[in-house]
């Protein structure tokens, strides 16, 4: 088996790449950098040999499959938010939310004695209108919405929240056997600690993105 050689490219090598390369439909930034990236290695590993850093791009780029590469770089961000959104809840990020819970829970269980439905309606209405509030920011920030880790953490995040709203309801969950009140502080809990959990995989994201 033949051992890579790993010939450094030269910059004009990499800008070479970079001009070959067509990003049209590619419309994330980090994107862009880890498709040159992916082709200088590929190439640096064959260089040396008996074909030409030329023959070597024009090879990889006809088998270059940029629709599927963005497809499986995408999915792969989002699996990696996931999984990075559920490692953020640590016993101090616990602690905050139960002390946030207390005190929302009791705004949001004024109305449940006599209105739970309306209670968790409000509840829900509020947790969406942070949402939008935060996708409103970021589109402020458009140079947030071209890096893709920073929007599957957007996305990732938003889509639990929005399976959620379904699951959690009142009526189905009165086989429990919970009273409303408490079902209420229960919901607070988690969209609390989605959105605790959350805010801060994004902060820590968008901090990666501005270091790279």
């Amino acid at each position: 088996m033949k051992k890579p050689n790993n010939t450094p490219l030269t910059p004009e090598q990499i800008a070479k790449i970079q001009s070959s390369l067509a990003f049209g439909s590619i419309f994330y930034e980090d994107i862009k950098a880890e498709l040159v990236d992916h082709f200088a290695t590929a190439i640096e590993n064959d260089l040396g040999g008996e074909k030409s850093f030329e023959s070597l791009l024009f090879e990889k780029l006809s088998q270059l499959d940029l629709t599927r590469f963005q497809r499986q770089f995408i999915f792969q961000a989002h699996l990696g938010a996931a999984k990075a959104l559920f490692r953020k809840v640590s016993a101090r990020l616990l602690f905050k939310v139960i002390l946030i819970t207390i005190v929302l829970g009791a705004c949001v269980n004024v109305f449940s004695h006599t209105t739970p439905h309306f209670a968790e309606t409000a509840l829900k209405t509020a947790v969406m209108v942070v949402f939008l509030a935060i996708a409103a920011a970021g589109l402020f920030k458009a140079r947030f919405l071209k890096n893709s880790q920073i929007v599957a953490s957007g996305n990732t995040v938003f889509l639990i929240a929005i399976l959620s709203q379904p699951v959690l309801r009142l009526e189905w969950l009165q086989w429990t056997g919970f009273s409303d009140q408490t079902l209420l502080y229960a919901f607070t809990f988690w969209f609390c600690l989605l959105l605790t959990a959350g805010y801060r995989l994004l902060s820590e994201t968008v901090k990666k993105s501005q270091l790279a």
